[in-house]
């Protein structure tokens, strides 16, 4: 990997305790830790014109001995807009502080993909942007017009020139609360494509951090989120040579439990219902902790499993059946791709074993529902114990909980179905015939046990005092359904997989258009891939979303924001929704990916591009978005495993949640106060860590796979992880990376 050029601008100044940064040879901000409130500075003679302030939380505490606090480690930053601008190396005492202009240092106002762009993109574009706090917007449009530059670092030389456009301007939400704060210039260079290093230049701003145009850009950033996967995986020892992020082998052991599968069931049903949780005067909601014991069984028959596999699911150290959407979706990307991904990829330990690592990295999300899938075909999909761990408890190797599976069930065991015979036409597709007979074998066993009425899980509970009975959904879940189906008929060629499905069409198709939100985008790709003629219905109705969805999505790219995002329009009913990894642009790119295997139209793959830009840093805080990634990541997030090394640097290849539309309640009580409504909603990533979870956790299933699936479509050309990023070790201190304290 290529050493990061010039990542900071900062300037320490320790007898002050101030750091400072030039955004323009016109504008400095100033940065000191802990403040609350502007702090004096002596501005006479200095030409100020304005000022602006904020204050922003860059995490929580630590003590000395590196113990998390319940207080905000906040950062006040203070904004001087100068009515002259600084000429090159000059000095101007502001009392406490003196600030040295060097226009050599880049600048944050550039917003840009902090990794590059690859070789086939067919628009690419920076941004000019910054916001100052109270004082708003940085002016920026009286630029439009005027020339910007690409420089090539080597020497410094102009290698290509464009004029600066200004974007549409930033819209507000219910006229009132603006989504980005800033004045919006974009930088064209969609007509470069010299593979090289270079930098933006424009005179009046200064010089951008170094970013590369190479067709291996999109290889690290696949790298960087699928190893994400990896670190989060249970029951392996993670080591050299395949991370420097080390921890021992966790949750080898886990016994059957009774408790279902199906967390919509927890909840309190509403009118008449056939299923869910029921005392004696009617339905009721439970807590699924309260199902689960807080110790091992004393039963002489209660026998462990020894079952390694599958991943983490967060911070906690649970084992989801959302995970299944992993393997399912790791697996398609493959079949819609197979030149993209080869064996040795992503440096885990089975690379060299002949197949892509993708595969591998799909085979150990199914590697323990395997071992405990029951000898009637029932596989239960969720590992969990009696409560989650925090942050103060080590790592998942020091975990003491005793974790249980979850009871087999009709609809839980018919998803295990669906995702791996998906997997199974993978390894088929890659030749691994022995994998997926094996594969295959499980997913009829589980067909078998699920189209069966008579395994519809029925149970009883004995809870607070109460007694509590629990009946399964009898229908059959029609994503699944249709899905297993389709996948076993293409796997054996035998159509009593079939029957299920055109015998009960209408139902399955009205289910597709109410529930696909909540499924995967690429739920039903092997229809596109392998299509069946009795289910050409089904595959026209999941086109048809596809390509709505998408339409909709490069309408908002290009129209909604001063920022190309993927996010719905301001005054779309589904714009606060941005919470939970919602509002990821390379989750939502998914959609796009689809459309262009759908279609081979162009714009569906740029639009995915430039999805993968926004998310590396094209975006208004100007940061990668993931852990690891380009230049200014994320720091500090919501990782048990990252608090258990004490103040490294956290675990890389992790994409938080971010943008929660609202600030965390935590975060006007600590940091905001009365000052929340003036904070950007683009600007919203209030990181409070384990007090701010919808914007600070994440989840393998929600942001980590998404990004690996789409950045694994957009590959140009496959190859091997550079020693570089094989041999990449944690720096020594978190808070010392830019990201930390990066600006508002």
């Amino acid at each position: 990997m290529k050493k990061l050029l010039l990542i900071m601008t900062l300037v320490p100044l320790l007898a002050s305790g101030v750091e400072y940064e030039f955004l323009t040879p016109h504008v400095a901000v100033l940065k000191r830790d802990g403040a609350m409130a502007p702090a004096n500075h002596a501005t006479v003679g200095q030409n100020i014109l304005s000022e602006g302030f904020w204050v922003k939380e860059n995490g929580l505490l630590r003590d000395k001995e590196g113990k998390i606090l319940k207080k905000a480690d906040v950062t006040a930053f203070t904004y001087l807009v100068f009515g002259t601008p600084f000429k090159k190396g000059e000095k101007r005492d502001l009392g406490p502080v003196v600030l040295q202009y060097d226009p050599e240092r880049p600048t944050q106002v550039f917003k840009l993909n902090q990794l590059g762009n690859g070789i086939n993109q067919k628009k690419k574009y920076a941004y000019l942007g910054a916001w100052l706090g109270y004082a708003g917007a940085l002016p920026l449009k009286h630029l439009a017009g005027k020339e910007f530059e690409i420089r090539r670092t080597s020497d410094g030389k102009c290698v290509f020139k464009n004029a600066l456009r200004l974007r549409r301007s930033d819209p507000k939400y219910k006229w009132r609360i603006p989504f980005t704060g800033e004045e919006v210039l974009e930088l064209d260079y969609s007509d470069f494509n010299t593979p090289g290093e270079y930098y933006f230049y424009v005179g009046s701003v200064g010089r951008s951090m170094a970013f590369t145009i190479s067709s291996g850009t999109l290889n690290e950033a696949f790298y960087i989120h699928a190893r994400g996967l990896y670190h989060k995986r249970c029951g392996i020892a993670k080591k050299q040579p395949f991370t420097a992020w080390e921890s021992p082998a966790c949750h080898q052991k886990v016994y059957q439990g009774k408790f279902p599968e199906n967390i919509d069931d927890y909840r309190k049903k509403k009118g008449v219902t056939a299923h869910g949780f029921a005392d004696r005067n009617g339905y009721v909601g439970l807590r699924h902790f309260d199902l689960i014991p807080g110790k091992a069984p004393s039963f002489i028959d209660a026998k462990p499993f020894n079952a390694p596999g599958g991943w983490h699911d967060a911070a906690d150290y649970d084992r989801r059946p959302f995970h299944l959407r992993i393997v399912s979706d790791l697996a398609t990307v493959y079949l819609m791709k197979p030149e993209n991904f080869i064996d040795g990829q992503l440096n885990i330990p089975e690379s060299g074993n002949g197949i892509p690592d993708i595969l591998d990295e799909a085979a150990w999300g199914v590697k323990h529902l395997l071992a405990v899938q029951q000898k009637n075909g029932g596989v239960g999909t969720w590992f969990e114990a009696s409560s989650h761990p925090g942050p103060g408890e080590g790592g998942a190797h020091k975990d003491r909980r005793v974790y249980f599976i979850s009871a087999p069930s009709r609809n839980g065991t018919l998803e295990y179905a669906a995702s791996v015979s998906t997997l199974a036409l993978a390894m088929k597709k890659a030749n691994r015939f022995v994998e997926a007979e094996k594969l295959l074998d499980s997913a009829v066993k589980a067909w078998n046990f699920a189209l069966d009425p008579h395994n519809r899980l029925s149970t009883w509970f004995y809870v607070k005092r109460k007694m509590i009975s629990y009946m399964e959904n009898g229908t059959l879940e029609a994503g699944s359904l249709v899905k297993a189906a389709a996948n076993l008929y293409t796997l054996t060629g035998d159509k009593k997989y079939l029957a299920p499905v055109t015998d009960d069409q209408k139902r399955l198709l009205a289910a597709f258009n109410s529930h696909f939100w909540k499924w995967s985008q690429l739920s039903w790709m092997t229809l596109e891939l392998f299509p069946v003629r009795e289910l050409a219905a089904f595959q026209a109705e999941y086109r048809k979303m596809i390509l709505r969805d998408a339409g909709k999505m490069l309408s908002a790219q290009e129209h909604a924001y001063p920022y190309r995002t993927l996010w719905h329009a301001h005054n779309a009913n589904w714009v606060h929704a941005m919470a939970w990894g919602n509002y990821h642009p390379l989750r939502r790119a998914m959609t796009l990916i689809a459309a262009h295997k759908m279609t081979g139209e162009e714009k569906f793959l740029t639009g995915a591009y430039l999805a993968n830009d926004y998310h590396n840093g094209a975006n208004p805080l100007g940061r990668s978005m993931t852990s690891g990634l380009g230049k200014i990541f994320p720091a500090v997030f919501l990782d048990l495993p990252s608090y258990a090394e004490g103040i490294r640097e956290f675990v890389p290849g992790i994409t938080p949640y971010g943008n929660t539309f609202g600030i965390d309640r935590n975060g006007v009580k600590m940091v905001y106060k009365g000052d929340a409504d003036k904070l950007p909603i683009f600007r919203r990533y209030v990181n409070l860590e384990f007090l701010s979870v919808p914007a600070s956790e994440y989840s393998v299933w929600e942001t980590i796979a998404p990004a690996a699936v789409t950045t694994g479509y957009l590959i140009e050309k496959a190859a091997l992880p550079s020693a570089g990023l094989k041999n990449r070790k944690p720096a020594p201190d978190f808070r010392k990376l830019p990201g930390y304290r990066a600006l508002p």
